[in-house]
């Protein structure tokens, strides 16, 4: 049985991410989306609407508003950029909380609280590309926008602080991130730690000399000791030659 979903957010891109996401779960039916809570509140009471996944901070009703006005109709999953909301979510029965930007791991651990079947199929993008697995791009939070990332056009990912720099084949990108919490977001059989404050993508490796792995001859990322075995360890299935002397 399908469940009929409804998105209610004040910004479309946001509303886009959650969009691409319910798409790709075979049990999820979205029914519509909308950016005035409003508006929605009239598609609630005149549709069956089992989950509403809903941003807390818009301006015509807040999502702690809305619930409270629809009670126990259907369930909710909150979304927002504010962490010190979530108990007066989870006071107004909300299933879940989830802080933007939103990776798609933690969505899909969102819906098992719903105890929704959470098995992506192969989700359609924008433009003319379709993706190939679920996991093959990120969204982050970068200036005033979410940006969508594909994770073959990233090299590396920088770490300073709360933030990082995600360098990319077409730019780069700074979001309120740690490098531990990106780390666990990637997928690890693309992208390694070598560095306390550098993450690699292992595809775009050209050579190691030394302490220090170069994408190219111009571009090298220091190889921390503490990382060391575990690179070995990645690389040690893909290397074709006899002994690593250089190791």
């Amino acid at each position: 049985m399908k469940i009929n979903c409804l998105i209610i957010d004040d910004e479309q891109a946001a509303i886009d991410i959650l969009t691409s996401y319910v798409s790709s779960i075979p049990s999820l039916n979205l029914v519509a989306t909308s950016l005035n809570p409003l508006e929605a509140l009239e598609i609630v009471h005149s549709q069956k609407i089992d989950l509403v996944f809903i941003d807390i901070h818009m301006p015509e009703l807040s999502g702690l508003s809305f619930i409270k006005l629809v009670k126990t109709k259907c369930k909710f999953i909150l979304t927002t950029a504010y962490k010190q909301y979530a108990i007066e979510g989870f006071d107004n029965n909300a299933v879940d909380y989830l802080i933007k930007p939103i990776a798609f791991e933690r969505f899909l651990q969102a819906l098992q609280k719903v105890q929704i079947p959470a098995t992506p199929t192969i989700p359609v993008n924008e433009g003319n590309q379709t993706s190939t697995k679920s996991d093959n791009f990120i969204f982050v939070k970068t200036d005033n926008r979410i940006q969508r990332i594909n994770l073959a056009d990233i090299l590396f990912i920088e770490g300073l602080g709360n933030y990082v720099t995600i360098h990319t084949e077409k730019g780069k990108y700074i979001t309120l991130l740690n490098v531990k919490d990106l780390e666990e977001s990637l997928p690890s059989e693309q992208f390694t730690r070598v560095h306390r404050s550098y993450i690699i993508s292992l595809s775009k490796i050209e050579f190691i000399e030394g302490n220090h792995i170069y994408l190219d001859k111009d571009l090298n990322i220091p190889l921390g000791d503490t990382y060391k075995n575990q690179l070995w360890a990645i690389l040690d299935g893909k290397t074709i030659t006899g002994k690593r002397s250089f190791f």
